[in-house]
């Protein structure tokens, strides 16, 4: 890895995911935090993954959004690896939650939810589907009583649906259909079946499963088997009842709804919006 990307002058690895390492960084002139994404060397021969990299860093840079990370810069280092600038935002949920017990105030719960909405409605409208909603993809812009600010990110997974239109790039993606595309603990049960062609409702599905999992402190469904899981979000009826009665009722029917197996009752993330606002979660 050279000391310099760009602009911006690497301090330090951070974090290796499966494909991807994270540095952070700071912009030479301004000395302003960034992270630097770049994939990993042996991600670089295989077309698929450098075409979904790319991807991401090219709909994070089309994206204006306040609740979506945003993508500062992105290119190719000398050895030819590509990278993206991304806000340095080094804590997410699942860091909160670990820290917090596994479960939030309802009123957190809330504002979070409100505004990853926000974030999968403006993805929608620009006919991307997220795909992989869960706790490690939320980013903390901001965590103070009464103030949270939080931000969606990796867009890794994302689909566009657009009419004829290609992955988020000209690039194009092919999976095999047998394919399962996003994390196990929160697929909607159409992505469990159908992952390719999954809509965007069943992002709505993953926000319903992360609700439940802030309020109560652990997942609706939970399996050791893969097998077993998929079962459970295909054809078992979410455990309800361990929401109990610190959840307000209409806290309680919103997320029933967006765990709802059919599609076709899941509320959208604008009325996801609407409600919370009209409620206060």
């Amino acid at each position: 890895m050279p000391s310099d990307v760009g602009d911006y002058s690497i301090v330090r690895r951070v974090a290796v995911g499966a494909t991807s390492e994270i540095y952070e960084g700071r912009h030479k002139a301004s000395g302003d935090p960034v992270a630097i994404k770049v994939l990993r060397p042996e991600w670089c021969l295989h077309i698929e993954v450098v075409a979904r990299f790319v991807n991401e860093a090219q709909a994070l840079q089309g994206m204006k959004h306040p609740h979506l990370v945003r993508a500062l810069a992105s290119g190719l280092l000398p050895q030819g690896a590509p990278f993206m600038i991304l806000d340095w935002l080094p804590v997410d949920l699942h860091q909160v939650l670990t820290k917090a017990g596994g479960r939030l105030p309802v009123e957190a719960c809330a504002q979070v939810i409100l505004q990853l909405a926000g974030a999968l409605d403006a993805l929608h409208e620009h006919s991307l589907i997220h795909r992989d909603l869960k706790p490690a993809n939320v980013l903390l812009a901001r965590w103070e009583t009464g103030a949270i600010a939080v931000k969606l990110a990796d867009l890794g997974l994302a689909k566009n649906t657009a009419a004829g239109g290609p992955e988020p790039s000209a690039l194009p993606v092919s999976t095999a259909g047998s394919a399962l595309l996003g994390t196990w603990d929160y697929m909607a049960p159409e992505q469990w079946v159908h992952s390719k062609t999954a809509g965007p409702m069943a992002d709505v599905y993953s926000l319903g499963v992360l609700w439940f999992q802030m309020l109560v402190g652990r997942l609706p469904f939970v399996a050791e088997e893969g097998q077993d899981l998929m079962y459970q979000h295909l054809w078992k009826r979410p455990p309800l009842e361990l929401l109990g009665d610190q959840v307000p009722g209409p806290t309680q029917v919103l997320v029933a709804r967006m765990l709802s197996k059919k599609v076709t009752k899941r509320p959208t993330p604008r009325e996801i919006q609407e409600l919370l606002s009209a409620t206060g979660g």
